[in-house]
């Protein structure tokens, strides 16, 4: 039995470990520092205190050393089932099943996908959703990004400085993303731009040969080694839904923003999962407020 079970390692799970272990209470964290959207999200140079930035790999295992310094248990399991009975949460894993009074919900977002012929087929084989862990295998090849937003702009920019040519496939007619980004995109000499773009299908033979799609009216095909997919995210919400949680009309899980408290009394929630802006320091004042709150429940 745990005081406290929080289900997610990205940065919002992790602070709320954090704190509660510091707090004095019986902590676990459940699942994988490595595959949170922030161990994915390259160089970040906006976390206050790293003025020359900070890699999200480097910054997650800081957060995960400070949570196991005060006692937090973290173990990489992913949660399947979650139950409650009288007044008690059961977690299930795997592996195992684990008991708390309380309960975090951290479980972050997932690459939305394109849902086009090609994708799933080629997934590995050319299809990535993070440049930062798979750009390294189209060093001098040519690349495609197709989204947005921020996380295309960043996927463009490292992919530049290791591919012969990138071609952005803009969905929209302007990339919403940073001016410090947009900047530095309008100095490559290796990039190629198209807006307003439908992606059609991803071709291959084995591995990814191209990439078709339709923009201003015309049906286009560019010959690509990979593909990088920076579409946004989509929240974890299953374990939410099985428990009873009220979600937002976006498909969230809807909390107070005050306390992060859900509909369900002892379940609280932080960060993506949460939606509202997807930033690494609200997660973790999402995951502050959430321990705080899960602290004085259980008291």
């Amino acid at each position: 039995m745990y005081d406290v079970i929080i289900i997610g390692a990205g940065p919002a799970g992790l602070t709320a470990g954090m704190y509660c272990a510091r707090g004095g209470k019986k902590t676990l964290i459940l699942g994988s520092v490595y595959g949170s959207q922030q161990s994915m999200g390259g160089l970040y140079e906006n976390y206050p205190g790293f003025p020359e930035g900070i890699q999200g790999i480097e910054l997650s295992e800081r957060m995960l050393a400070q949570a196991e310094k005060y006692g937090a248990k973290v173990h990489e399991e992913m949660a399947t089932k979650v139950v409650s009975l009288n007044g008690v949460f059961r977690v299930k894993t795997d592996s195992w099943e684990y008991e708390s009074r309380a309960l975090i919900l951290a479980t972050g977002a997932s690459h939305r996908k394109l849902s086009v012929p090609g994708e799933e087929e080629y997934a590995t084989r050319g299809v990535s959703y993070c440049a930062y862990c798979d750009g390294a295998l189209f060093r001098n090849k040519t690349a495609a990004v197709i989204g947005y937003g921020n996380g295309a702009a960043r996927a463009v920019l490292y992919l530049a400085g290791l591919c012969e040519k990138v071609h952005l496939l803009n969905v929209r007619e302007e990339l919403s993303a940073e001016a410090i980004y947009l900047d530095r995109i309008n100095a490559l000499t290796n990039l190629s731009t198209s807006f307003g773009v439908e992606p059609i299908s991803i071709l291959g033979d084995g591995f990814v040969t191209g990439v078709e799609f339709r923009a201003r009216g015309k049906v286009r095909t560019l010959k690509v080694d990979g593909v990088f997919v920076e579409m946004g995210v989509a929240p974890n919400v299953s374990l939410a839904v099985d428990l009873g949680i009220e979600l937002t009309k976006g498909g969230f899980v809807k909390v107070n923003r005050l306390t992060q408290e859900t509909n369900i009394s002892g379940v609280f929630a932080a960060g993506d999962v949460t939606g509202g802006r997807m930033q690494v320091t609200t997660a973790v004042g999402a995951g502050t407020s959430a321990a705080i709150s899960a602290m004085r429940y259980i008291q």
